[in-house]
């Protein structure tokens, strides 16, 4: 490339905009060609003679104008001190974590934004070619749709462009900040960082700190795992989503059934208990991750207690929430068939705590008790669970006016 001094090499523009973006080298404006709006980044003029940063942004140029991914910002063209690139209708991450955190609360949001940015990290590795240099700064998010547009080669390093200049210290890997090697590990830790700026990154936790694992062999070895593992999460949260949002309409068409049958009492069937599918009954969700509890051999030295003592422990806590919840109701007349005032299905939420504590007995003692099996306390609470429910259901059916004589 023919060098030229700073005052003569620049192309005349129908209209030269100044941005309030600037680097620590480079000028930033939003420039029009032939109607068209262009991002031009230029060397700052005491920089503008200096062959380093010079043959730096020739780099930068050369390294980008090769590549085309969606969410890669295009280079079009260049002269000595300035470069072209195509002008992005939006703002960068940086911007946006102040200006609008709530738009990054929304995990389907911040799954998108991360899976954008994986995929053009992983077309850059895929091309032998190292950012060093990601950033909120230098991620954009467009107006139209937030899509990811990766800017910024600058700090880049290539199979041709192996020496590389600056590195920002919040997002660095260890390696860079002491001068060591660099690999495809060197942009998965800052994307870690990256990760630890979102308001909502406590459900990326496990990912952040295998990102940023001091030790590069520690961290994800590739882009790929890293990106199959947040889909997988993804996943498991939509799933867990869709199986209680399942139960719950499981349990509003029980109670409706109840009131569309307590017209005529008599006929009345067994009631149906509205318990919680027992699918779910053993599923918490821990930070971001599903976890099943299952009959596994438990670390801790189990009690000394006989399967009977369990049992007797279990019927002892189920007989307290019992006398906590639905034993009132043996004075009362069903509600279905006499509403409350306000309309609220008393005996419906009474039920549904005495099920709630009746499953926290069987865990806990699960717990306490490992060497008991787990299903056999769930089928005895079961069982108790529906008798004491039952009893009380016929004895409020009973106090119905129509039942007497």
């Amino acid at each position: 490339m023919e060098s030229s001094t700073f005052n003569d090499s620049h192309p005349i523009y129908d209209n030269q905009e100044s941005l309030p973006v600037n680097g620590s080298t480079c000028d930033a404006y939003r420039v029009k060609l032939y109607g068209k709006l262009h991002f031009m980044k230029r060397l700052k003029p005491q920089y503008a003679n200096d062959i380093r940063y010079r043959e730096a942004l020739r780099k930068e140029f050369e390294t980008g104008f090769s590549l085309e991914h969606s969410h890669l910002v295009r280079y079009i063209s260049c002269d000595d001190t300035s470069i072209v690139m195509e002008h992005v209708d939006g703002d960068t991450l940086q911007h946006l974590l102040t200006t609008d955190p709530a738009y990054f609360t929304k995990k389907k949001n911040t799954d998108r934004l991360l899976l954008q940015l994986l995929d053009a990290v992983h077309y850059l590795h895929s091309h032998q070619v190292l950012h060093l240099d990601l950033k909120p700064a230098n991620i954009m998010l467009t107006h139209v749709n937030h899509d990811v547009k990766l800017i910024d080669l600058g700090c880049c390093k290539t199979d041709s462009f192996i020496d590389t200049q600056g590195h920002t210290e919040q997002y660095a890997a260890p390696e860079q900040l002491s001068g060591g090697d660099v690999d495809n590990r060197t942009d998965i830790y800052a994307i870690g960082k990256i990760i630890e700026q979102l308001p909502n990154h406590h459900i990326y936790n496990k990912v952040i700190s295998k990102c940023t694992a001091h030790d590069k062999s520690q961290r994800y070895q590739s882009v790929d795992e890293l990106k199959n593992d947040i889909r997988q999460k993804s996943n498991i949260r939509q799933f867990t989503f869709i199986i209680l949002m399942v139960v719950t309409l499981v349990n509003m068409a029980l109670v409706l059934y109840n009131l569309l049958k307590s017209d005529n009492p008599e006929q009345q069937p067994a009631p149906q208990v509205p318990v919680v599918d027992t699918i779910i009954q053993r599923t918490v969700i821990q930070q971001d991750t599903l976890v099943i509890k299952v009959d596994d051999v438990k670390k801790k030295e189990p009690a000394v207690a006989s399967e009977q003592q369990v049992l007797n422990e279990l019927q002892s806590e189920i007989l307290k929430a019992y006398e906590s919840t639905i034993k009132t109701f043996n004075d009362s007349v069903f509600p279905p068939l006499q509403p409350s005032p306000d309309g609220v299905n008393y005996w419906g939420l009474a039920t549904t705590r005495f099920n709630n504590q009746v499953k926290e007995s069987v865990n806990r003692l699960s717990d306490k008790y490992p060497h008991i099996s787990p299903s056999l306390l769930e089928m005895e609470a079961s069982q108790r669970f529906q008798g004491l429910v039952g009893t009380v259901f016929n004895k409020m059916r009973e106090n119905h006016p129509s039942q007497k004589q």
